[in-house]
């Protein structure tokens, strides 16, 4: 009954507009008062537990992916990767389509941000699109999905916050296992692109002689170098992650400012305050969370869940259901970072009850999550498109429809086929 009303006005807060993190802490404060530990004392130390729960080093990377990701849509890199996967790709049927999502999957091994992956391409993308004659809802729906592999593929920020919130989880496990389904997901969307494509008759664009593909592979060379430095880095050992992602962001920079020449010594105090002003909005909201979380653990509201669904469920393929199902509910109308902080503390017991591999339920997760940046509602990838374009949020929505069905049938492959998420991180010695 507490947990129901909990998250019951946590939703309410949130429709009547109250901020993510104004609403865990109103409602973390309230229940905490009716369960009559609102003490001096307790009161008095909850500043310094919402502070230890951000002060951690893993949490430090997030900072420098915003970076990075901001240096990069400034800096030009994105024109680049599209230039090269147009060369590529552009002379097929959904070419460009197929183009773009490739430069979004390139882009999401770099800032791990669904809503950066989807402006830094949309941008560039968008209009050569339009030119060519695909029906623009499709054309933002395609790119919006793309970003929307921002937070499965490696670097991911939802996987960083998964890992602070689960002690003894690997960073670089998560990554590791968010890969092939990351790559696969990217993949069906382009077969999708390609067969949506040929069957409404949007246009091509003329093939690019080899040489001239040569040339714009070498030029985008610097760009794709990026991922090869955060995952390679990570993955040999070189560089924790939050160390690769303050050397990728400082790379960017240098990319930006020397061989793009795009970026300018005067913009970099406006992206230091816009990162700084990004990462207080994300710290805050996890701040409140580890109340939030403080409170569902004197409620005992998890282990009950755990007694409770292990006495009626013998195996845990419902349960996986129920979780995916209420995560893609969730996503239609609350943010990704705020139903992970809400929902991990919970469903992570559960999982260990059933010996559910932490990392394969990381994965399910993250990519049920990631659909929300495809839903209306809240869905942030279609606010971005349609503020790129004009075109109506709705229309966008409409048209991201088989995006979605896509990474749902994905959820439920990682779901049930523990190889997809657990193989690489096991193969490198990660415990899954």
């Amino acid at each position: 009954m507490i947990m129901f009303a909990m998250f019951v006005g946590v939703l309410v807060t949130l429709f009547i507009g109250v901020t993510t993190a104004g609403s865990m802490a109103f409602i973390s404060i309230a229940t905490y008062i009716g369960m009559g530990d609102a003490t001096l004392n307790n009161m008095i130390r909850l500043p310094s537990s919402m502070y230890d729960q951000v002060k951690g080093i893993t949490l430090m990377a997030i900072p420098f992916f915003l970076l990075m990701g901001n240096f990069m849509n400034r800096g030009g890199v994105s024109k680049d990767l599209f230039a090269f996967a147009r060369a590529c790709l552009g002379h097929r049927w959904g070419g460009l389509a197929n183009a773009a999502i490739a430069s979004c999957m390139i882009m999401s091994a770099m800032s791990g941000s669904a809503a950066a992956v989807a402006a830094g391409v949309g941008m560039i993308a968008i209009a050569e699109m339009r030119n060519t004659g695909y029906h623009q809802p499709f054309s933002c729906a395609a790119i919006a999905a793309g970003g929307g592999l921002g937070p499965i593929i490696p670097p991911s920020i939802t996987l960083i916050l998964f890992a602070s919130l689960v002690p003894g989880t690997s960073v670089n496990a998560l990554f590791l296992g968010g890969a092939i389904p990351g790559i696969l997901t990217g993949l069906f969307f382009i077969i999708y692109a390609s067969y949506e494509s040929r069957h409404s008759n949007f246009g091509k664009v003329p093939a690019v002689p080899m040489k001239e593909r040569v040339q714009l592979g070498i030029k985008a060379i610097w760009a794709l170098l990026i991922p090869v430095i955060v995952l390679g880095g990570i993955f040999i050992g070189l560089f924790t992650a939050t160390e690769a992602a303050a050397v990728a962001a400082f790379y960017s920079m240098l990319l930006g400012m020397f061989k793009y020449r795009q970026l300018k010594l005067a913009d970099l105090p406006g992206i230091f305050w816009a990162t700084a002003k990004s990462t207080g909005q994300i710290m805050f909201v996890i701040a409140t969370a580890a109340f939030f979380q403080h409170v569902l653990l004197k409620t005992r509201i998890p282990h009950m869940v755990v007694e409770q669904m292990v006495s009626t469920f013998s195996s845990i393929a419902p349960i996986l259901i129920m979780i995916i199902l209420l995560l893609l509910l969730m996503g239609c109308f609350m943010e990704g970072t705020a139903i992970l902080l809400i929902t991990v503390p919970i469903f992570y017991p559960l999982a260990q009850a059933y010996d559910y591999p932490t990392v394969q339920l990381a994965i399910v997760m993250c990519i049920a999550l990631a659909c929300g940046v495809l839903t209306p509602p809240v869905g942030l990838n279609l606010y971005v498109m349609s503020s790129i374009t004009g075109e109506k949020m709705m229309k966008i929505g409409r048209a991201a429809v088989p995006f979605v069905i896509i990474m749902v049938i994905v959820t439920l492959m990682v779901a049930f086929f523990e190889p997809l998420s657990t193989f690489l991180p096991r193969a490198l010695g990660y415990n899954a």
